[in-house]
This record gives structure tokens, sequence and C-alpha cells, in this order.
């Protein structure tokens, strides 16, 4: 029987105070006083609040049908959704270039490139186990799935899909991963508190959702929750934000274009529908997905280039 040695635990700590340690070093340069942390946060409010203005005049008009994102319009909801996040994003490259002092690339990198690589392989993982698992799910459960393709409607929202769902999914993973775990760095360094205060906040900022209100606080907030600490912990584990970047697109891409489901946020035309969800399944079977990755991305001991 194998033995843990004295030697093997403390290369163990050691592996694990320098995870995240080049990501998480980058809140250190620049402007790094907490005034300037409440200052970003307010110009990001501030740009959303005036941005939302715009965008949604200029989307729906003057006079729009129903109230804006009300449903009458899946098609207008979803490009005058995607573009708030760019309101965000650009208050957030204001803050980060303007209050911190810094350039916003060390919002994704410690390096002086982005791995783009890194971004397609994270898609790309996702993607593929995503549609295996709901291949797999499908064969059980054959009648909770339904061929639901409009090809008109589809090709119009497949298409925005690819142009919006980055902006959307980027702005999220820059502002509640990369920028509140560097804050966060300021006070530990311990990847598995630093997991947990992200998934926190990231599940918290879900509660606006539909599916919170279709399928119950709890069970979605749990849902949210391990999606934010595995993407959080492959952030600190890779030190960037790429493969989170990349993970995070795929994610709700998939949503959007091949299976949706019933009460989403993503109002899209998808392939196919799911007509019952059960989260607590629907998660279990993303952690073990989650597993499969992090033995596949990390299974290497090589540093990532």
């Amino acid at each position: 029987m194998a033995v843990l040695r004295i030697g093997d635990m403390n290369e163990i700590t050691e592996q694990t105070d320098k995870m995240g340690k080049a990501f998480l070093d980058l809140a250190n340069r620049g402007e790094t006083r907490w005034i300037r942390y409440i200052l970003t946060l307010l110009i990001v409010i501030a740009t959303w609040t005036f941005g939302s203005g715009v965008v949604l005049f200029s989307v729906y008009g003057s006079e729009p049908e129903g109230l804006p994102m009300d449903g009458t319009n899946p098609f207008l909801d979803f490009i005058a959704l995607n573009l708030l996040f760019v309101t965000v994003l650009v208050g957030l490259w204001i803050g980060i270039s303007n209050a911190h002092k810094r350039s916003f690339r060390t919002l994704i990198t410690p390096r002086d490139h982005i791995r783009w690589g890194r971004i397609l392989q994270g898609f790309g993982l996702q993607m593929g186990l995503g549609i295996v698992f709901a291949a797999i799910d499908a064969l059980i459960l054959p009648d909770n799935y339904s061929y639901s393709l409009d090809p008109e409607r589809f090709y119009k929202f497949a298409i925005l899909v690819l142009l919006l769902t980055p902006f959307q999914t980027t702005t999220e993973e820059l502002l509640t991963r990369s920028y509140f775990l560097q804050m966060l760095g300021h006070f530990t360094r311990h990847p598995i508190v630093l997991v947990i205060l992200n998934a926190l906040p990231f599940a918290l900022f879900h509660l606006m959702n539909p599916e919170i209100a279709a399928y119950g606080v709890v069970p979605m907030l749990v849902s949210y929750f391990v999606v934010g600490a595995f993407l959080a912990l492959v952030t600190l584990k890779d030190n960037g934000a790429e493969l989170a970047i990349g993970i995070h697109a795929a994610n709700n891409m998939f949503a959007a274009v091949l299976v949706n489901y019933e009460g989403s946020a993503l109002s899209t035309n998808a392939i196919f529908m799911i007509h019952e969800v059960n989260v607590w399944s629907g998660t279990v079977a993303y952690i073990v997905s989650a597993a499969i990755m992090y033995w596949i991305l990390f299974r290497s001991k090589r540093p990532v280039p």
C-alpha cells in the first residue's frame, strides 16, 4: 500500500500555494487601493445604466410592441440581452484602464499574449462533452426530447448566437471570475476558499433568470454555484481565464443552438427541446462532465505555454 510521505505532503502544499499565483498577482499591478475597486464597480453600473437605455431604444425603438424583453419578440430580446453585456464590458474596460491603470489583458492572462488555442480547447471540450451527455440522456429518456427545428428562425438565431454570445459569456467571465478572483486574492490565496467565495456571487447574479421561477431557487442556485466553482477552479489551475472563457461560451451556445429547455433564459430556437428538467440530476451530470474535462485538461504535468 502506498504511503504518503512528509515530502509528498510538502510538495502538494507547495503546488496548492502556487495555484493561480501568477494570475492573482496581476491585481498588484497599477492602482490597487480599495477605492479603485469601488470606483470601477461604479463605472460598470453607470455604463450599464446609461447603456441600457441606449440599447433598448436602439433595438426596440421609441414605441415597442409590448415591454422590452417580455417574450413578445424573442429575436429582438436576444439581441438586446447580449448587447446589455457589452455595456458592462465597456465599463469594466474603462475601470481597469483608468481606475486601476493596468492593461485590460491582465484580466485574462499574466502572459504577454492571449492563448487563443486554450480558448478553443476549452470550447471544444465543453461542446463535445455536452453533446455526448445529451445523447446519453436522450437514449435514457427519449420521450423527454423533441425535434423543434424551425429552419428560418434557427439560422437567424444561429448567426446571432455566434456573433453575440461570446460577448455575453466573456463579460461574465472577466467580471465575475477574473476581476473578483483577483480582488479576493488580496485577502487569501487558498484555492478552495477562492473557489467558494467566487462561485457564490456568480450564483447570486443569476437570481433574475427565469429558470429560478420555473425550477426552484435552491436547485438552480446549487447548479449555478457548481458551474461557477468549476470555472473558478479551472482559471486558478491554468493561471489564466482563457479556458473558462471558452468553456462558458460553449455551454451557452450549446443550449442556444443544439439543446434548449422550456423556461430557459435563452429564448432561442434550438434543434432539440427538453420538456422536463431535473435540475439535481443535471447538476450531477455536470459534475461528472467537469471532472472528465478537468482530467483531460490537466492530466499532463507539463506547463501550458
